[in-house]
């Protein structure tokens, strides 16, 4: 579900801590369920497009914003990769880059959350909105990484690959990464240490943001290109 990889998002972002979790008065999913509702209540029709907001606020009272205040960059950043993987679920467009900003309020009560989300940055003349462009983010500081441009992408060892990645446990003709109306899908080319989406190996996938797919050992996972 799309709010377990939430919370799995706030536990990369506290660096794993179990004590950091249990001093949280406020839940991750309800975090989570607040932000979507936002993004759903705020959506607009625009010729022909569904828009949805791409700036929100998260409001705590500050005994709760408090738990957060080691970890509030990296949690805001999470929010933000796990907004755009929820409008891209939706299907709805954004006119740029998800921000989100956790606030301090007295008004809110304790444990409780409030979040609101409003549209941001609009496009430049001349460009409409677009779906959020996607990227492969390597793992490893080694690899290569890949905006998803164009209709397909080949990954391989092989340097007539667009993706090239040197590696002995990567085919030289591995994968291909190929749009699919409005999705993109992973194709393996019968590599032989296979391509993994999610910790399973797959003949073909659809892909969805902040999915992990790996090619043999080399690990991507799946983000919004700002």
């Amino acid at each position: 579900m799309i709010i377990d990889r939430f919370e799995r998002m706030v536990e990369r972002a506290i660096e794993g801590s179990v004590a950091g979790l249990f001093r949280l008065r406020v839940q991750p999913a309800e975090i989570a369920r607040r932000l979507e509702r936002a993004l759903l209540d705020g959506r607009q029709t625009s010729v022909g497009t569904t828009l949805a907001p791409n700036a929100y606020e998260v409001r705590l009272h500050p005994d709760d914003a408090a738990a957060f205040a080691d970890w509030r960059d990296a949690l805001g950043r999470e929010m933000e990769a796990w907004l755009a993987e929820v409008a891209f679920a939706r299907g709805v467009s954004t006119v740029g880059p998800m921000r989100v900003t956790i606030v301090e309020d007295r008004a809110v009560p304790r444990r409780a959350v409030r979040a609101t989300g409003h549209f941001e940055a609009a496009p430049a003349a001349g460009r409409s909105a677009s779906r959020p462009g996607l990227r492969l983010v390597p793992g490893d500081d080694g690899l290569p990484g890949a905006a998803l441009r164009g209709d397909r992408i080949t990954i391989g060892r092989a340097a007539d690959n667009a993706v090239v990645i040197p590696r002995p446990d990567v085919s030289r003709h591995h994968a291909r990464l190929e749009r699919s109306g409005r999705d993109w899908r992973a194709i393996d080319l019968d590599s032989r240490n296979g391509t993994w989406v999610n910790g399973r190996r797959v003949r073909e996938a659809r892909l969805a943001l902040g999915d992990e797919i790996a090619f043999g050992a080399a690990v991507y996972t799946l983000r919004q290109d700002d």
